[in-house]
């Protein structure tokens, strides 16, 4: 043993803490403008001294606490904040530092945005990268954010789109951008949903954007076993719920509200057709007959259900005729109208959806039929392998006596992934 016993290391003590520090009793880092514990928490820092003239204010927060002794330091924030944060479950489970485009969302707070240097990167991407535009580089790139700066349920799925979209471009850092587009996606998902029994012309332009985004993000999350488009594991899929809400935009308040504002003017001009690179054109499909065969498929099913498969199946040959034409009039150029064919997913009534769930033969070979339309939409970066993943899944999900239904949609897709294949080997020259 030691004649010398170890001197006692040294603590410094923090006098010139924050005011929320010291109200937590705890160690204050004491960085300026923001210390690391409010900025962890997404809330105002104040460093002013407690004078007589800030002491009622003092006295009005206490009045919030209620009475504890001394032990372990606070953990919930909420009694300093005055709210509940809305990255605080999620962030209560991470390390993550938490994402600071909370304090906007209050209502009536003062607080400056603080953002992250991930906040700031993933916003840069999206402003910058010609593939996040969708051929229209004006809405997407310009008016939108401007109108996610006041609407930040859009403003998070932003984030969530361009994370996502880097989780391909950059492998090595892939888990990195896959925890923030999970973040930065349930933030706005649930703010998106929050909002929507508010809908007026007010709010109606910032919930069509963030539904439009949320099934982008929906898509951008990658195929997964199970997962047929509207339905993974026999549960909804839960972005549908705000595809739907965008048909409730429509109907009830019309697109000259929606592109009106920052969006505006209506009608919104035409944008670029997709390049070379960015798109590519299919064959003709001859889709006329095949989905009149359809017809013998649904008589066949119960009477109750006719009339919803009916209808699903109208709607399905409408976007195939304003995609492809017909057989007396095709279309002299074929690329796929993401409008047009997302359009089906909005408009399905919810009886169908329930049909998806329940696996229903008719109702999973008319789904197959609809993927020959999503295949023509993989000049999309984030709709990339889903009409093959989704005929597949279906053509493992029935019996195999269903297997002449599925032929031809497997058939139309397989021409279409090669077609797409050869007409990138072309622009690579």
């Amino acid at each position: 043993m030691s004649a010398h016993p170890r001197a006692r290391r040294p603590h410094r003590k923090s006098r010139a803490g924050c005011r929320n520090c010291k109200q937590r009793r705890v160690k204050c880092d004491e960085l300026k403008p923001t210390c690391g514990n409010c900025s962890r928490f997404a809330i105002p820092c104040d460093f002013s001294p407690n004078l007589a003239g800030s002491q009622q204010s003092d006295d009005l927060l206490n009045n919030t606490l209620t009475q504890r002794k001394r032990g372990r330091p606070r953990k919930d924030w909420s009694a300093i904040t005055g709210h509940f944060g809305p990255h605080e479950e999620i962030y209560e489970r991470s390390e993550t530092t938490a994402p600071s485009l909370d304090p906007l969302s209050i209502k009536g707070s003062t607080s400056s945005p603080h953002w992250t240097v991930d906040e700031l990167e993933l916003l840069h991407h999206y402003l910058t990268d010609g593939q996040l535009s969708q051929g229209d580089k004006l809405l997407w790139q310009i008016k939108v954010p401007r109108l996610a700066f006041t609407h930040h349920c859009a403003l998070h799925l932003i984030l969530a789109v361009s994370a996502f979209h880097l989780m391909r471009l950059e492998p090595d850092r892939s888990e990195h951008f896959r925890r923030l587009a999970g973040v930065h996606h349930s933030i706005g998902i649930r703010q998106a949903t929050d909002l929507f029994p508010r809908l007026s012309k007010d709010n109606c332009s910032a919930l069509y954007v963030a539904s439009a985004l949320a099934c982008a993000c929906g898509f951008a999350r990658g195929t997964t076993p199970g997962n047929l488009l509207v339905v993974a594991e026999g549960c909804e899929v839960p972005w549908l719920d705000l595809l739907r809400g965008v048909r409730i935009i429509i109907e009830n308040i019309g697109l000259e509200h929606v592109f009106s504002g920052v969006l505006g003017p209506f009608p919104p001009p035409q944008p670029e057709k997709p390049s070379r690179k960015e798109a590519y054109r299919v064959e003709f499909v001859p889709w006329e007959e095949p989905l009149q065969k359809l017809s013998t498929l649904i008589s066949a099913a119960p009477v109750l259900s006719r009339g919803i498969y009916n209808n699903t199946l109208g709607c399905l040959s409408w976007c195939f005729h304003e995609t492809y034409g017909t057989s007396a009039a095709p279309k002299n150029e074929i690329i796929g109208q993401f409008q047009v064919i997302i359009a089906w997913l909005y408009k399905l009534d919810e009886c169908f959806v329930g049909f998806l769930r329940e696996k229903q033969p008719p109702a999973l070979i008319i789904l197959a039929h609809f993927a020959i339309l999503l295949s023509s939409l993989e000049y999309c970066w984030f709709l990339e392998g889903w009409a093959n993943h989704v005929s597949q899944g279906i053509a493992d999900s029935l019996d195999p006596s269903y297997e002449q239904w599925l032929q031809w949609p497997s058939e139309q897709i397989d021409k279409s992934i090669k077609s797409r294949r050869n007409l990138e080997k072309f622009a690579e020259y």
